[in-house]
């Protein structure tokens, strides 16, 4: 598996420069400081936040939405400036063409194989966010406003 190994450094380092150039565009992470300003908003060590924005490491996916919270990304924005999911594959199957009819439910695996994904933190990011996106519309679906509510 040796060819992944190149696919997972090009992501990680356009993670970093996602994180870093939306931590610029907030301002509050500027000049001395800034870094260790970040990493007490993301709740990672400052260590960490140096090497992800370097391009040498990618968070765990349980961290995605404080990072994103914390440079002012919604955490599927920062999936998709990142380049990790296209905006299609996150697209309800109504808004993609697909209708369903007589399909099964698929696993992550399986999702992740049609989506071409093969990575493993790849993988682990697709999983986050269908998660994530489940949470959002289970919310949505007990009255919680969003953006079921504004159907």
């Amino acid at each position: 598996m040796r060819s992944n190994e190149g696919n997972a450094e090009t992501i990680r380092q356009r993670f970093g420069r996602t994180v870093a150039e939306a931590a610029r565009r907030t301002g509050k992470y500027e000049g001395r400081g800034g870094q260790a300003a970040l990493a007490r908003d993301t709740g990672l060590s400052e260590s960490a936040v140096g090497r992800m924005l370097k391009g040498e490491t990618l968070p765990e996916a349980r961290h995605f939405e404080r990072i994103a919270t914390a440079v002012g990304l919604d955490v599927r924005d920062l999936l998709i400036e990142a380049e990790i999911v296209s905006p299609e594959s996150l697209q309800p199957p109504s808004q993609t063409g697909a209708t369903g009819v007589g399909s099964d439910s698929i696993t992550f695996e399986e999702a992740a194989i049609a989506f071409g994904i093969y990575d493993p933190t790849g993988r682990e990011m697709l999983r986050a966010t269908i998660e994530r996106l489940q949470r959002l519309e289970a919310e949505d679906a007990d009255g919680g406003g969003g953006a079921a509510a504004q159907r």
